[in-house]
C-alpha cells in the first residue's frame, strides 16, 4: 500500500515537527509519497519566518518515504495537478490552517475525481484566531474526508458539535512526543550554564510562539504571587511573539508594573530547534495556561519527549497531557494556576513523579503504536 500525505517538510516549519516523526513511521509499515511546499504562504502571514533557518529539523531516513515539494501558495495549477496526479491509494491531509485551504480543498477535490479516499488530520477544529471566513472554509473543506484523525476525544466532541461531523467517521489517534529535539545529549547543569540560570532556582518554562490564547498575562500574574511565595523561582519565557514588537509590549508593561524583571528569563524571538533541548533541560516544569485550545500542543509534546513536569490548563486536549489533577486548573484562574506552579515548584518528590507520569504518557502515545492505529484506518478505506 502506498499513502500521499499532504503537510509540511524542512526546511518549510508549519507542522513539520508532527509530519517528520509520523511519516518516519509510517514508513515503516506502508510506502509514503509526502508532498510539501516550496512556498508555504507569504511571509508577512507567519511573524518568525516560515523555514527553519539554523539547521533544519531532522528529516527521517527510511527508506519507503519519499519527499516532494511541489506546492506553491500562489500557483494553484500546481495544487491541481497534484491533486490529479498523486500515486497514493489514499490522500492524507493535515489540516492545521484555514489559510492553506484552497491548496487542500485542491487536492482532495482531485483524489474524489480520481475515487480515492481522503483520511484529514484536524489539528485544530476551529483556528485559534477565528473568525467568519475560518468557518466558512473550513466547513467547506469538512466536506471532502471519508474519515477524520483528531488527537483527543474532546477534540472529536467539538468536531461533532461545531461541524456535524458523525461520531463515527473520526477516529481518535494522539499526538506523539517530538523526540528528535533530543539529538545531542545536554545535562541540566549545562543547559542552565547556557541560559544564565543557577543551579538550585526553581524554573518554569513557557515555551513556544506568543500568543493571547495562551494566557501568558496569566502566567506572569499568576508567578507574581509563586516569586512571593518562592524565593528561588524562575520563569522562563521563550519564543516568538505573533503579534511582533508592539504585540510584546503589553506583556513588558505587565513584568515592568509586577515588578518582576530580575525574575524572568526572556529570550523573545526565533529558538533555532538545534537549542530547543536547552530550554526543557533546564527546566522543573512546563507552563500550558491556555485560555481556549481546541488542539494538542506542539511544547507539551517536546516536554513529553524530556520527560518535563506539566502544569496546564483544563482546555482542548491539554489534560491528556498531565496524570496529576491537581496540575490541571481553569482557564484564567491567576490563583488556582499560581497555587498549583507554587506547589509543584517547591515539591521536589512530585516534581519526579510528574517527570515519570510524561515519560508514561510518551510511551502511550508512541509513533509506532500511532501509525499502526493510522494504518489500520487507511487498510480499512481502501478495502
Amino acid at each position: 500500500m502506498k499513502v500521499t500525505m499532504l503537510g509540511t517538510f524542512p526546511p518549510i516549519k508549519g507542522i513539520s515537527e508532527y509530519c517528520i516523526q509520523l511519516a518516519g513511521a509510517l514508513a515503516r509499515r506502508v510506502d509514503v509519497d509526502f508532498v510539501s511546499f516550496s512556498h508555504i504562504y507569504p511571509e508577512a502571514l507567519y511573524p518568525g519566518g516560515t523555514k527553519e533557518l539554523n539547521d533544519p529539523l531532522a528529516i527521517s531516513t527510511e527508506p519507503r518515504l519519499a519527499v516532494r515539494r511541489p506546492l506553491q501558495w500562489f500557483n494553484p495549477f500546481g495544487w491541481a495537478w497534484t491533486g490529479l496526479r498523486f500515486p497514493g491509494d489514499v490522500l492524507h491531509v493535515n489540516w492545521w490552517t484555514w489559510f492553506l485551504s484552497p491548496v487542500e480543498i485542491s487536492m482532495m477535490l482531485g483524489a474524489k475525481l480520481r475515487r480515492r479516499p481522503v483520511v484529514m488530520t484536524v489539528h485544530n477544529v476551529l483556528g485559534h484566531e477565528t473568525g467568519l471566513l475560518d468557518r466558512i472554509l473550513t466547513r467547506v473543506a469538512f466536506k471532502f474526508p471519508n474519515r477524520f484523525i483528531v488527537h483527543t476525544e474532546e477534540n472529536r466532541r467539538q468536531l461533532d458539535a461545531y461541524f456535524k461531523i458523525p461520531r463515527e467517521r473520526i477516529a481518535v489517534v494522539p499526538y506523539g512526543p517530538l523526540t528528535f529535539y533530543d539529538d545531542v545529549p545536554v545535562t541540566r547543569a549545562e543547559a542552565r550554564a547556557k541560559l544564565g540560570i543557577a543551579e538550585g532556582e526553581k524554573v518554569a518554562l513557557s515555551f513556544g510562539f506568543i500568543r493571547d490564547y495562551k494566557g501568558l498575562d496569566v502566567l506572569l500574574r499568576a508567578f507574581r504571587r509563586v516569586a512571593d511565595e518562592l524565593p528561588d523561582a524562575r520563569l522562563v519565557v521563550a519564543g516568538t511573539c505573533w503579534k511582533g514588537e508592539s504585540g510584546w509590549r503589553k506583556y513588558q508593561y505587565l513584568i515592568d508594573e509586577l515588578k518582576l524583571g530580575e525574575r524572568v528569563t526572556l529570550k523573545i524571538g526565533y529558538v533555532p530547534s538545534s537549542t530547543v533541548k536547552v530550554y526543557f533541560r533546564a527546566a522543573d516544569l512546563l507552563a500550558l495556561p491556555y485560555l481556549h485550545f481546541e488542539a494538542q500542543s506542539g511544547p507539551g509534546n517536546i516536554a513529553l519527549a524530556f520527560g518535563t513536569p506539566i502544569v496546564a490548563t483544563r482546555t482542548g486536549g491539554l489534560p491528556s497531557l498531565v496524570r496529576d489533577e491537581r496540575a490541571i486548573v481553569p482557564p484564567g484562574d491567576v490563583e488556582a494556576l499560581a497555587r498549583a506552579l507554587a506547589e509543584c515548584l517547591k515539591d521536589p518528590a512530585r516534581l519526579a513523579r510528574m517527570s515519570e507520569d510524561s515519560r508514561a504518557l510518551a510511551g502511550e502515545y508512541s509513533w509506532d503504536r500511532i501509525s499502526e492505529r493510522t494504518v489500520a484506518l487507511y487498510r480499512e478505506l481502501v478495502a
